[in-house]
């Protein structure tokens, strides 16, 4: 006779949880092909005593009360992430010009409860990805913000390359909504030799690697999660900027390259295929401005 409020409230604490992209994979002909890769500074949630907030960096910060819009004070790389580094075990990605990579990342509730953060945007708001060949310590947010898809927009240092739904559309959390319920009967995501076993099915942002990137270069990559809140709503009578970040390197090479990296590790979606139409997504706000 407890279940119902217990599951209630595990459902509206894990829609207050927060996201971050957490794994890159290469796609090649639909599927995700060669070892995984890792942000900057990646912390697995192995190890013990994880918390979310390790990974989680949100912008304006929330210990800072008083603002309601990002600034030039707002750093766009967490402390963890300004530089390039790599956690022993979880290297970047490798790709080359041209190649498909989705990003991966769970939803926390945010498509498949959407009833719990009123307000918020449709498509649970807007990925931004951003590349760049000459990235700095100290990139600011509203800096990249600028970037636009010809490379001509802000200080021209890199380019807005993906802007795509937070919801690609497949994506779920395992929870008793009836989204959920509905994506779990219609993709499946049963892990490896356990047929009939039920998975969390992770989202994707798809990107294209630019075509003129150097072969034996570093290419970085911001992935900027847009979520804001609307005017009017409570708490927010004049609306609330909110952003979620994430920073990562990419070795650019002429080829795949295969490494002993398991793909993917034990905690992480088994989905082997890209969502159906990763070469053309579109985002209902296309503009980060």
């Amino acid at each position: 006779m407890y279940l119902l409020p217990l599951l209630t409230t595990v459902l509206f604490s894990t829609a207050l949880a927060h996201t971050w992209n957490e794994q890159l994979s290469v796609i090649e002909s639909g599927n995700f092909v060669g070892s995984n890769g890792y942000p900057r500074g990646y912390v697995s949630r192995t190890i013990p005593g994880f918390y979310d907030d390790m990974m989680t960096y949100q912008l304006p910060p929330p210990k800072d009360t008083s603002r309601t819009r990002v600034n030039d004070s707002d750093f766009l790389c967490a402390p963890t992430q300004r530089t390039s580094n790599q956690t022993q075990s979880f290297p970047r990605l490798s790709a080359w010009p041209g190649a498909h990579v989705a990003m991966k990342y769970l939803e926390n509730g945010h498509v498949t409860l959407p009833q719990n953060t009123p307000g918020k945007p449709l498509g649970g708001g807007t990925i931004f990805v951003f590349g760049t060949s000459q990235p700095i310590e100290n990139e600011l947010l509203v800096d990249v913000l600028e970037w636009t898809t010809d490379g001509t927009g802000g200080d021209r240092r890199g380019k807005l390359i993906a802007a795509q739904n937070f919801d690609d559309g497949r994506c779920y959390q395992i929870n008793a909504g009836n989204i959920s319920l509905t994506r779990q009967q219609e993709f499946p995501d049963p892990v490896e030799g356990q047929p009939g076993s039920v998975h969390e099915q992770w989202c994707e942002t798809d990107v294209a690697i630019p075509s003129d990137v150097s072969i034996n270069s570093t290419y970085t990559v911001y992935w900027v999660w847009q979520w804001p809140t609307a005017p009017g709503t409570l708490g927010a009578l004049e609306g609330k900027d909110e952003y979620y970040t994430t920073c990562s390197d990419i070795d650019i090479l002429a080829g795949l390259i295969q490494s002993t990296t398991p793909n993917p590790l034990p905690q992480q979606d088994p989905q082997k295929s890209a969502v159906p139409h990763y070469q053309n997504r579109s985002a209902y706000r296309s503009n980060p401005l």
